[in-house]
């Protein structure tokens, strides 16, 4: 019998990683994530990883250096290591992407600062939208971002 890949809930996301960092040597991650409707990832820079993301359901606001692209589903983008994005979704419906990083390790993190989902969890398409975070629950996560090297430019939801 085989598992399903392990799924957590990061910043409201529900994002399951379908093949880890460890599975590929290395090379590369790949993520499903579902945003829900207002859902939003902060503005970020990765430092580590290029990422490339397919949208397979609903649309996305992506904001990649100075432009900010909707998104639709059949839709993808790249946003190169080193370069501000942020990913909101601003519509009516939740999001439903596939994110690749290369190389792997983005992963990782998500596995370290998400909580992991159960399996009847895991099965719903979307998450109960979460809160802010709080102050302290914020500055962990900016030094938790910081040691898989990313730096967290505007707080989600900010």
């Amino acid at each position: 019998m085989e598992l399903s890949p392990p799924a957590y809930t990061f910043l409201g996301v529900r994002m399951r990683v379908l093949l880890s960092s460890l599975q590929t040597g290395g090379q590369f991650s790949m993520i499903e994530g579902i945003m829900p409707p207002g859902g939003d990832g902060g503005l970020h820079v990765h430092h580590r990883e290029d990422e490339s993301m397919f949208i397979v359901e609903g649309e996305l606001e992506v904001t990649i250096g100075d432009t900010v692209r909707i998104l639709q589903a059949g839709s993808s983008c790249f946003t190169p290591r080193g370069v501000p994005q942020r990913l909101r979704n601003r519509g009516t419906v939740p999001m439903r992407g596939i994110v690749v990083t290369t190389p792997g390790g983005f992963d990782e993190f998500i596995t370290t600062a998400g909580m992991p989902l159960d399996e009847a969890a895991a099965a719903r398409e979307t998450q109960p939208s979460a809160p802010p975070p709080s102050t302290e629950q914020l500055a962990g996560l900016l030094r938790l971002a910081e040691t898989y090297g990313i730096t967290i430019l505007i707080p989600p939801g900010a």
